[in-house]
């Protein structure tokens, strides 16, 4: 086991990119979690997006104690797709990993990642589950079905987002994230279409490898603005991958479910999760 991880780790990089707003409350631990990986052969690349407390300090005293985390600025806070593309300018390994500020990453979970991607060439991208925590302890586990396909992406998130591991060369084929009005906040659901159109495979780790904060807060964030993106992407993402014209009902679930109060909205989607 040790000596077949040493000789991927040799030939396997992988670049995790993330970014940064105003993380300081949560970055360091966010940064511990993949500095602490059974796998080492990675490079963190880090895009400050103009953050008004100690995020960039934080960011850059890691980057002094540890060559592999690399840290670039936004000129003007961008939002978060400018800042992945960003990051995907300084990308050197043959995997990319995407990780929030506020999340924790398994220790295993590169190492497992890797090891699906090197045993199944066929597949483009590889997500996980994801477990919800907070500051009251630990809550449900996201799970996705575990080889989507086109015709679930209506539906809901085909993968967590913050979960994946795509090879390199599929990211620089769809041309990294789409900015656009309509893709504010809803990058990742533009992304999965853009994916299915290009006729690439993606498949579900079932276990559990990413902690993926989840406050009150959290669900406040969901502007109707935002919802409305995402119905957008739907409508004209169902046309982009030919689907029956009845899934454009999905564009709704969006806007409905901006209707339901945060509380509501936390028990349902815990009561469907289980």
């Amino acid at each position: 086991m040790k000596g077949y991880l040493k000789m991927v780790e040799e030939n396997k990089k992988v670049s995790i990119i993330m970014g940064v707003y105003n993380g300081m409350n949560t970055l360091k631990e966010a940064i511990e979690s993949i500095v602490n990986q059974t796998y080492s052969n990675w490079e963190l690349i880090v895009c400050d997006d103009q953050s008004t407390d100690e995020s960039l300090n934080i960011l850059n005293k890691y980057a002094l104690k540890d060559s592999r985390i690399k840290v670039i600025t936004n000129s003007q806070n961008s939002g978060l797709a400018t800042s992945l593309n960003q990051c995907l300018k300084y990308v050197t390994g043959s995997y990319i990993a995407r990780m929030d500020a506020d999340d924790i990453s398994m220790l295993d979970r590169l190492e497992k990642q890797v090891r699906f991607l090197d045993e199944h060439p066929e597949i483009d991208l590889v997500g996980t589950e994801m477990q919800e925590f907070s500051e009251k302890g630990y809550g449900v586990v996201v799970k996705n079905k575990k080889n989507p396909t086109k015709y679930d992406v209506p539906k809901g998130a085909p993968f967590c987002h913050a979960t994946i591991m795509v090879r390199t060369e599929t990211m620089e084929k769809l041309g990294g994230y789409r900015i656009s009005k309509h893709t504010m906040r809803t990058e990742d659901v533009d992304l999965w279409y853009r994916f299915f159109v290009g006729g690439y495979k993606g498949e579900n780790i079932e276990e559990p490898l990413y902690l993926v904060r989840m406050d009150d807060e959290a669900y406040k964030r969901r502007k109707l603005k935002y919802m409305f993106h995402a119905s957008y992407i739907i409508w004209y993402g169902t046309s982009m991958l030919k689907l029956p014209v009845y899934y454009k009902i999905y564009c709704l679930k969006p806007l409905l479910s901006w209707l339901l109060p945060p509380s509501t909205k936390k028990k349902l989607r815990n009561l469907l999760i289980r």
